[in-house]
């Protein structure tokens, strides 16, 4: 079970299959309709070789030697116009396939459309519908492959092919991200193919419907699901269940069930790609309870499971805020400057420099301080949000050094800079430093 962006390769082997069968049932014909038979047959043929353009063009000649006059083909099918049409479709959505040229898709539909409201033999209405419902969903029309597709399971509905309309339909829906209609034709296919090659698809993407929705309460439910016997055979897809079920756990702040969720998964499948999230997960919640140590123990950990350098400079940023939170600003500074001699490149830049601008603040290291957060506001675009942060930071640095000219200006300027803007975290900091200023204006009459 590894096809999460596009329709299960399962799904193709059923089409083949149709057309196998169907030519099975083809007899040996005499007389007249000979030619017409050792044509379809070799269409046949080349259609199994996947050489679909030689199949089309057999098909197509086959088709044309039917229309000719005395030529019987009641005793090849009993409709063997719409059989034909059908071969020749199928062979396009092939060839399609094969080729990755999309016409190829439309020009099946032209024929299936030719013959789909003439048709008078079941099996052939049967497979037409569901070719139509495949090939609409193959070009991303998902509203109507879901139309055909239905229409499938409420006219045939002992088909082979409708436990592979409903995890279409599922499989569309969730595409469209109509989550509810999706995880309703999943359930179909749960609660009626028990032994579906679906099922592993069908119970993931219901428990990661719930996910994408952030609804965390029933995505864990759903993901434990998996991490059962039933789908022990598909372990990478059970350890991304398991994390995510902590991962669950945790967005609903339910920290010791989530570390213990997290402590299984990473004993369970140690070398899961998942296992550095997990440490990193685990990490910061210790940080939220205060237990900076297990805290830094947990980045550690992360940090030796990665060898990517975005992620492992997020993680050293981390570590640096355990320190500065609990009042160790000297091991912060180290921490942080750790991330700018490593990871000169990455998008924790900013954050790593107003760590050491808050860090010399707190320390009363005033001069390197004001550096700090002057290089922020200097190097930034003002809509960054360690800027107008920065701009507050040295205004306290001002208030602090009784620098109250200096203080007035840099007021000024954060609010000249910000004076139409509207976002939350500006406006906050901008009401923070109002204060500041007023002080300031005291302090110099």
């Amino acid at each position: 079970m590894d096809q999460r962006n596009g329709i299960n390769p399962r799904i193709f082997g059923i089409i083949g299959g149709i057309v196998l069968l169907i030519g099975l049932l083809v007899p040996f014909a005499m007389g007249s309709s000979e030619k017409v038979q050792q044509l379809f047959q070799s269409a046949e043929n080349l259609y199994v070789q996947a050489d679909y353009e030689g199949a089309i063009a057999t098909y197509t000649e086959a088709l044309e030697e039917s229309m000719k006059e005395g030529v019987d083909t009641q005793i090849i099918d009993k409709d063997f116009t719409t059989l034909a049409h059908y071969k020749i479709a199928v062979s396009y959505a092939r060839l399609a396939d094969q080729t990755g040229d999309i016409s190829h898709y439309k020009t099946a539909i032209d024929h299936i459309e030719k013959v789909a409201l003439t048709a008078i033999v079941p099996k052939h209405k049967e497979a037409l519908t569901y070719l139509w419902g495949f090939i609409l969903y193959r070009t991303e029309q998902f509203k109507l492959a879901e139309l055909k597709f239905k229409q499938l399971i409420q006219n045939f509905p002992n088909s082979l092919f409708v436990e592979n309309a409903w995890y279409s339909i599922g499989q569309a829906n969730y595409k469209m991200q109509d989550y509810e209609d999706s995880r309703q034709a999943f359930k179909a296919l749960l609660n009626n193919f028990i032994s579906s090659d679906f099922r592993d698809d069908a119970q993931h993407l219901i428990a990661q419907s719930f996910f994408n929705e952030s609804n965390y309460e029933q995505a864990y439910q759903e993901f434990d699901k998996i991490a059962t016997e039933e789908f022990k055979n598909y372990p990478d897809l059970q350890a991304e269940a398991m994390y995510k079920a902590a991962y669950s756990l945790n967005q609903l702040s339910r920290d010791n069930e989530a570390i213990k969720r997290y402590t299984n998964f990473i004993k369970q499948f140690p070398d899961s790609p998942y296992v550095t999230a997990a440490y990193f997960d685990q990490g910061a919640i210790y940080a939220k309870q205060k237990e900076y140590k297990k805290a830094r123990a947990n980045y550690a950990l992360a940090l030796q499971n990665t060898t990517n350098r975005g992620l492992q400079a997020e993680i050293q940023s981390a570590i640096g805020q355990t320190y500065f939170d609990q009042g160790d600003y000297e091991n912060a500074l180290v921490s942080y400057n750790v991330l700018l001699e490593k990871y000169p490149d990455s998008n924790f830049i900013a954050e790593a420099r107003l760590g050491i601008a808050k860090s010399h603040s707190r320390l009363e290291n005033w001069d390197e301080a004001i550096v700090a957060y002057k290089q922020i506001i200097n190097e930034y675009f003002k809509d960054s949000q360690y800027t107008v942060d920065a701009y507050y930071g040295l205004a306290l640095v001002y208030r602090g050094t009784n620098r109250w000219t200096l203080l007035l200006e840099i007021a000024d300027e954060a609010n000249k800079k910000y004076a139409t803007s509207n976002d939350d975290h500006v406006l906050e900091m901008l009401t923070n430093i109002a204060p500041l200023r007023d002080i300031a204006i005291k302090n110099i009459k």
